[in-house]
């Protein structure tokens, strides 16, 4: 409901400026949906995926016998 009157707004302040005139009209729809749009695809999704809200720790296991932490006293 609150981007409908939204764009009726801004249609009405774009005819209160520039006159009522089908062109004003249809540019100003035009623009106020390309805005619309471009919000729409810039917000994100309510479904929240994997490691979004919370710390991802990466845990590492090394397997050989290049373990050489363990034989730094030689």
């Amino acid at each position: 409901m609150i981007p409908l009157i939204l764009i009726g707004a801004t249609v009405l302040g774009g005819c209160l400026v520039f006159g009522y005139n089908s062109f004003v009209v249809g540019f100003f729809l035009m623009v106020a949906g390309a805005l619309g749009l471009i919000t729409f695809m810039g917000t994100r999704g309510t479904v929240l995926r994997p490691g979004e809200r919370e710390a991802v720790i990466e845990e590492r296991h090394y397997i050989g016998k290049h373990d050489d932490h363990q034989h730094y006293r030689s």
